[in-house]
């Protein structure tokens, strides 16, 4: 019997080991099948909550918020849980995987769509006052473009990973904007060249504008006024020959960059 129970104790410890091993923070973040989330199909989700998101949040208040993780993964250790999410368009059921990512502290690092348009169905609601929104914007009172190799090394996104360079240069912004009175609103966008997949740019360019916007919330700015959006490569500055010869990937150093557009009134 107690043979039995030795091995039954060692079954378990393997088990979460590899199920431990499965939940580190990948960039970009890797998804698991959605065929095996649970409840199949996924659930719809609170919008509403779904909008309070946001980082520093520990586990239990984002349990409140959106629930637990669909795909099996343990409450407590893990450092990814994933989502399926519903959301209605029309007479159509649209499913989007949803992850998030946690620190060292266990608290809310980043959140990511597979699908960055899934994004929208967060904005929804808000869409019909933009027209009006636009029109009252005022002109931004500073605009910064931080080329992507001074922040981070290639393929890579988190604040870990940020470069001297890269952070020198955020520090600087910081100072800047700290000096203008009436900041109502900071726009953190990630852009990347057109080298790569669609979808794996966007996702890197927006874990890239999340890593700024966490970079700045930390030295002090309003997380509520801070927005990040990653673009990949719709948005090119560059003008360079077709190919990915190193002369190409050089050509296109321009288009891989984070650009920070701050309003307010003056």
């Amino acid at each position: 019997m107690k043979s039995q129970q030795a091995v039954l104790l060692s079954v378990c410890l393997v088990a979460a080991v590899a199920i431990e091993g499965c939940a580190v923070p990948h960039t970009p973040p890797q998804f698991p099948d959605a065929a095996s989330a649970s409840p199949a199909g996924g659930t719809f989700v609170n919008v509403a909550n779904l909008r309070n998101v946001s980082t520093g949040l520990n586990k239990d208040q984002l349990y409140d918020l959106i629930g637990p993780p669909q795909f099996h993964e343990w409450f407590v250790g893990n450092h990814v849980w994933n989502y399926l999410f519903n959301f209605r368009r029309g007479d159509q059921v649209m499913s989007c995987q949803y992850q998030v990512q946690f620190d060292k502290d266990m608290r809310v690092s980043g959140t990511y769509w597979r699908d960055p348009q899934c994004a929208d169905f967060v904005r929804e609601t808000a869409a019909p006052a933009a027209p009006a929104a636009d029109a009252a914007k005022p002109a931004p009172l500073d605009e910064f473009t931080i080329q992507g190799e001074a922040l981070f090394p290639f393929g890579k996104s988190s604040l870990d990973s940020m470069l001297p360079g890269g952070r020198a240069d955020l520090d600087a912004a910081i100072a800047k904007i700290r000096t203008e009175d009436g900041v109502t609103r900071i726009d953190v966008v990630g852009h990347t060249d057109r080298i790569g997949s669609e979808e794996r740019n966007r996702v890197l360019s927006q874990a890239r504008a999340e890593t700024v916007k966490r970079y700045f919330v930390a030295h002090g700015l309003d997380a509520q006024r801070v927005r990040a959006e990653g673009v990949g490569s719709s948005q090119p500055v560059s003008h360079c020959p077709p190919g990915q010869s190193a002369a190409v990937i050089a050509c296109l150093q321009a288009d891989r960059r984070v650009t920070i557009t701050v309003y307010g009134q003056r």
